[in-house]
């Protein structure tokens, strides 16, 4: 029986999270923007052509949208060439389960991102399989690029087990009808509870953790 544990990448993979706020509070700043708290989980999850929209309509931002992407995203490679690190026990955690599942990574990102990732801290070394949901028929929180994913894997769906951090990204992990695991750090705690199981440290993503996941009835 093929199993499969596939990854989110921002937030589970790599510690992007604090770093895409650093950068979005510079981009904002230009424009004289100061983002409400309780905003930022707006974001969190967002697919990049949703977060520009999503920005400039809701703070009436009137620059050129190829202009304000363009800047977005420059800022974002900044922070990410001054700190961009794995998630602690990430490493360690692939390589106990590569030996006995077969291993994906889903991202909203587009493609772009991703190819500069892959330059700059080599994932396509670590995963062969890597879904942009851009390229999906839906991005999350649709489930079309971990389905997608599924299909590149040969597995079932029931045979999955996804490992989310966002409210979009588990919604879409849900709706694939994968084992769905919530990362905590990024969102509340009380919102990851629509997950199958949470954690806050990948390191309890034990060989036994899995088993007992994939043995459970969605």
């Amino acid at each position: 029986m093929n199993t499969a544990i596939i990854f989110d990448m921002d937030g589970v993979v790599i510690d992007t999270e604090p770093l895409y706020t650093k950068a979005e509070i510079r981009l904002f700043g230009e424009y004289g923007v100061e983002i409400p708290e309780k905003d930022w989980l707006l974001f969190r999850g967002c697919a990049e052509e949703d977060f520009f929209n999503l920005s400039m309509q809701r703070y009436q931002i009137s620059e050129d949208k190829e202009v304000f992407m363009a800047k977005g995203r420059e800022y974002v490679r900044d922070e990410f060439r001054k700190g961009l690190i794995f998630m602690a026990g990430f490493h360690d955690l692939i390589e106990r389960i590569q030996q006995k599942h077969r291993t994906g990574l889903v991202t909203a990102s587009p493609r772009h991102n991703v190819n500069w990732l892959c330059e700059s801290i080599h994932l396509d070394k670590i995963f062969k399989y890597i879904v942009s949901g851009a390229e999906s028929a839906h991005n999350k929180p649709y489930p079309d690029p971990y389905l997608d994913m599924m299909k590149i894997l040969a597995v079932l769906p029931e045979n999955t087990v996804i490992i989310e951090d966002s409210l979009l990204g588990l919604r879409a992990a849900l709706s694939a009808g994968a084992h769905v695991v919530a990362k905590g750090g990024s969102v509340p705690d009380k919102d990851l509870v629509i997950a199958h199981r949470t954690i806050s440290h990948l390191d309890e993503i034990t060989v036994k953790f899995i088993d007992e996941l994939l043995q459970e009835s969605i």
